[in-house]
């Protein structure tokens, strides 16, 4: 029997080999999964299920060349059309991770090192030789227990870093640190966040505000919580006085395919990582043995000040890679 629909939307052609077929749905069900995954990106939805696919989408957009190439072969020209344009805005949404080139400053760089500490289970010696070997000027540490505060001090992190702001907490993923190699000057640990978000101002040059931040991940908890969260913290980075540059390093538990987390990067942010071209830098999960997938590490810049470079780095005993940036006053 005749189909009555348009022959351009058929699965199968009259005669159509089974190759042919298989061409096609490949092409339509690629083509729909790179869709898919560019309105992830694009829009900030608040399903909690869009949500945590949206964290997958830098991958699944690029399921556009295989939709154009099996279309191609299947000779599905509509289908094609609409695949290579999906290639097209693929190549337009990743493509500034790597398109800036770095500022070369005049001045000594200012060394920043984001460490998630995996509920204090990491390797104080390993952290401590990470902030020695790449002459660390500012940490922000997140799950940070009294514990692990304690070894650190003890591994020698105090000699290196001997200006600090804490508040440790023991278990569940919250406690945070500022450590610095410059005097701490005005210090928040600002309310309202479930793991916690420290302020304080660092007495280098003109000054800077230096910012930990720990966000809650939109899984395990309300997903309302972690939108509320981002868009309190937004407010909170653009209410900062404009007196001097800002550095905000911290576990966003985002992506830069989610929305929520893009909006952050007004008001004169930037993320280092983008800003150098350092790419796509994933840092979790890095306690498996495939590596980490999903970049929700970040450092984030405003003001006379610019990365020019961005590099990740195991911890043992983290389920997070370490975030290092190298700043120059502009």
């Amino acid at each position: 029997m005749m189909s009555d629909r348009p022959r351009w939307l058929r699965l199968r052609r009259d005669g159509e080999p089974s190759w042919q077929v298989a061409a096609t749905a490949g092409g339509v069900s690629a083509t729909a999964v790179a869709a898919g995954a560019l309105a992830l990106h694009q829009f900030g939805t608040p399903w909690q299920v869009f949500i945590l696919a949206a964290a997958a989408s830098h991958y699944l957009m690029w399921a556009a060349p295989i939709g154009a190439l099996c279309a191609l072969i299947a000779r599905r020209w509509a289908t094609s059309g609409v695949a290579a344009t999906a290639v097209v805005l693929t190549v337009m949404v990743q493509a500034p991770t790597g398109a800036f080139p770095p500022y070369a400053g005049p001045i000594r760089p200012l060394v920043v090192l984001q460490a998630n500490l995996g509920v204090g289970q990491a390797d104080p010696d390993v952290l401590t030789a990470l902030v020695r070997d790449n002459d660390v000027d500012l940490l922000a540490t997140e799950e940070l227990t009294p514990g692990e505060e304690s070894a650190l001090i003890v591994a020698g992190l105090d000699d290196l870093l001997p200006h600090r702001y804490t508040a440790p907490l023991p278990g569940g993923g919250a406690g945070l640190g500022l450590w610095s190699r410059f005097p701490l000057g005005v210090r928040h640990n600002v309310p309202g966040y479930s793991y916690g978000v420290l302020t304080a101002h660092v007495a280098h040059g003109g000054g800077l505000t230096f910012v930990a931040a720990h966000l809650s991940p939109p899984f395990g908890q309300p997903v309302q919580t972690w939108r509320r969260e981002i868009a309190d913290l937004r407010r909170l980075l653009a209410d900062l006085p404009a007196a001097g540059p800002v550095v905000v390093a911290g576990d966003f538990n985002a992506t830069v395919d989610h929305a929520q987390f893009r909006a952050l990067l007004t008001g004169g942010y930037a993320d280092a990582a983008q800003q150098t071209g350092a790419g796509y830098l994933p840092t979790y999960p890095d306690d498996r043995w495939w590596g980490p997938l999903i970049g929700i590490d970040h450092v984030l810049l405003r003001g006379a000040v610019a990365a020019t470079g961005v590099t990740t780095h195991s911890i043992a005993g983290s389920d997070h890679r370490a975030v290092l940036a190298v700043l120059t006053f502009t």
